[in-house]
């Protein structure tokens, strides 16, 4: 051979689209709801696939898309107001929490922060309610005491050193003071 005649080899069959033979629709719908089964019948799809055209072929339902009333609407603002979370409004109204989430999103409506929980020491739930009168966060709180997670953790276990006491009172702008009781 000198190199100028062409040599031919065979090409493996590749198929360029994802159209879904005929032969492949019958077998989903034959087989539908047997997932494994039409993977062992269609080797070269896969499961998303299978579960999509099934979706096309009309095996698999849509989900209906849920209308909001006015109620569910002037619920929704109440509970926000009441500072519910998002999975008890969801169970009150008998949705799920995505849908109560897209609607407090597409209305604007923002849940209310609730108070601070009780710790039992009565200096540390002060300065947590002083705090939240403010409209200061406990994580803001603890950023302008150094980053450091004092009023966060604090609880009926954790106490808080005295200096991050005196500390916080001072930068939410009040004086520690001690009165003695002269008997």
């Amino acid at each position: 051979m000198d190199g100028n005649s062409p040599t031919f080899r065979r090409a493996r069959i590749v198929r360029r689209d994802e159209a879904w033979l005929m032969v492949e629709g019958e077998l989903l719908r034959k087989h539908w709801p047997d997932i494994q089964l039409l993977r062992k019948h269609l080797p070269h799809r896969s499961e998303l696939a299978i579960r999509h055209m099934a979706k096309r072929c009309g095996l698999i339902a849509d989900k209906i898309q849920h209308i909001w009333t006015m109620a569910q609407d002037s619920k929704l603002r109440r509970f926000a107001a009441e500072g519910r979370d998002r999975k008890t409004i969801a169970q009150e109204l008998g949705l799920t929490v995505a849908q109560v989430a897209n609607r407090l999103l597409y209305k604007k409506i923002n849940i209310a922060k609730m108070p601070p929980v009780p710790t039992g020491d009565h200096l540390v739930d002060a300065i947590k309610r002083r705090a939240f009168d403010l409209r200061i966060s406990t994580i803001d709180l603890d950023r302008s005491l150094g980053n450091r997670r004092v009023f966060r953790n604090a609880s009926k276990r954790k106490s808080v050193a005295p200096a991050r006491i005196h500390q916080a009172v001072r930068a939410l702008g009040g004086r520690l003071v001690i009165e003695w009781a002269d008997e």
